[in-house]
This record gives structure tokens, sequence and C-alpha cells, in this order.
């Protein structure tokens, strides 16, 4: 079975009689990859995860062991975690954006205020350049491959 390129979601298999399973694991990886929110980043799984508590594995202990970096889901009904590369999420701890690049997980800053761009910006490209560039000196950006 192949998967999607960018989210790696399954694609049913061609010729199934009953796709469902496919089809429903599919689903589930939408469902934990669509406006990911997690509930913290952590080393240890929590004693007792909600159905579909998402979390970011740091360095991973437990049934967490070997899946640093990853995005971390859990499905109550067996009782399992699932895990998946993730990018980018929304940390509810702290409330801050997080950007997994060639270092790991960081916070993605930004500068406090939005520059008030002065001058002519019909003529003055190059003015009105250096000052967007000024106003973005130190906002994280990760030069990341995949």
């Amino acid at each position: 079975m192949s998967n999607t390129p960018n989210n790696a979601i399954p694609y049913a298999q061609e010729g199934t009689l009953d796709p469902a399973t496919s089809l429903n694991q599919a689903l589930d990886t939408i469902d934990a990859l669509l406006q990911i929110e997690v509930q913290g980043i952590q080393n240890d799984p929590p004693a007792a995860p909600a159905d579909g508590g998402r979390y970011i594995v740091a360095t991973g202990t437990g049934d967490w062991a070997g899946q640093d970096n990853q995005l971390a889901r859990y499905v109550a009904d067996p009782g399992y975690w699932q895990f998946f590369p993730a990018k980018v999420v929304l940390n509810q701890v702290d409330g801050l954006l997080y950007i997994n690049g060639s270092s790991g997980w960081q916070v993605a800053n930004r500068p406090e205020t939005l520059p008030v761009i002065t001058g002519d910006t019909s003529t003055d490209l190059a003015g009105v350049v250096g000052q967007m560039l000024g106003a973005l000196d130190g906002v994280f950006w990760d030069s990341q491959t995949t």
C-alpha cells in the first residue's frame, strides 16, 4: 500500500473487496494530523491519556521509546499509541507554536510588534525591503530539508 506524499495518509488498496480498513486508517491519520494541537511535549506517556490525545515525544520512554520527535496520538479502543511525523504544532501547555526542524522541536518566535513601513513604497523598493528584513531580525527560520 502506498501513501500520500505530504502527510503519509494511506491510500485504499485497489481491488480490495472491503476497503473499510484502509479507508478508516486514512481517516484516522487525517484526524491525527489536521489542526495539530498537542497536550504537551514530554518524554513519558501520560498515565491516563484521553482518546485522541496528542503529544510531542521529546526523548521517548516506555511505550514511546524510539519515537523521539514524533507526534504521539492515543487510540482508546483497543488502547495503543500511533506515531506520526509532524512539522508544526500548537502546544496547549504554553500556547506557543513549535516547528520541527533540523535541530528538533523549537519555538517559532516572532517579533513583538509588526513594523511600520515608512517612506515612498512606490519608488523606494530597496528601502522597503531593508525595513522588512530589519523587522524580521531574530525571527526563527529553519532551513529544513525533507
